[in-house]
């Protein structure tokens, strides 16, 4: 594939979780915890790994012929008690390249359900952001590249200087998909299981915080 490189004024997008915000450890904790007070089976930190195309899929697959429903209210009745933090100068990383000229976008399987206050609780102002593209905006999910169908939108056009960051396979199939830029974070659970793989060095950096110098 042949890489553009990223100018001045190039499209950065970024996954949201593990990404920006530093979400699967307490992603990790909460299932456990409702698990266990539900009485079923707690689930090992590396079974919470594999996150399929919804958290409605996501927890059939863990609890398979269980009352997912009485899980997901209970969820959604502490979820709020625990923040999710960003990841370590995120917000620096942002505000840098917002002043190079780069704009920015989110382009994420999470869905609107609690999008706001996650980035709220992280201190990630939205309107740092040229658009947030939740599941719900997207014609396809990751690993499809139609999942930045809304950035190409709202841009005028797909640009081949884009360059995606992420912390999962799926970020990495989805920009190839696309034929633009995938920069790989190492600050999400699949690093356990070998990501990002076979990537180059020059496309892989420890967190979003020395993001500005690799580009």
């Amino acid at each position: 594939m042949t890489l553009v490189p990223c100018g001045a004024s190039a499209p950065i997008i970024f996954d949201l979780d593990d990404t920006l915000i530093e979400s699967f450890p307490t992603y990790a904790r909460l299932h456990q915890r409702v698990a266990g007070e539900l009485g079923w089976a707690v689930p090992q930190r590396d079974a919470l790994i594999t996150y399929h195309q919804t958290w409605e899929e996501t927890l059939q697959a863990l609890w398979p012929g269980l009352d997912i429903a009485a899980f997901m209210q209970r969820y959604d009745e502490i979820a709020e008690d625990h923040p999710y933090p960003a990841i370590a100068g995120a917000q620096a990383t942002l505000a840098t390249l917002r002043a190079a000229g780069h704009s920015l976008w989110i382009v994420t399987k999470r869905t609107r359900r609690r999008l706001d206050a996650r980035m709220r609780s992280a201190g990630l102002d939205p309107a740092a952001f040229d658009g947030i593209f939740p599941a719900e905006d997207q014609p396809a999910l990751k690993p499809d590249p139609a999942c930045f169908a809304p950035v190409w939108r709202a841009l005028g056009g797909q640009d081949a200087r884009a360059v995606y960051v992420g912390d999962r396979d799926e970020d990495r199939r989805a920009a190839e998909g696309a034929r633009i830029r995938f920069i790989a974070v190492l600050t999400g659970p699949e690093v356990a299981r070998g990501f990002p793989g076979d990537l180059p060095p020059q496309h892989v950096v420890p967190s979003v915080a020395v993001l500005p110098q690799r580009l």
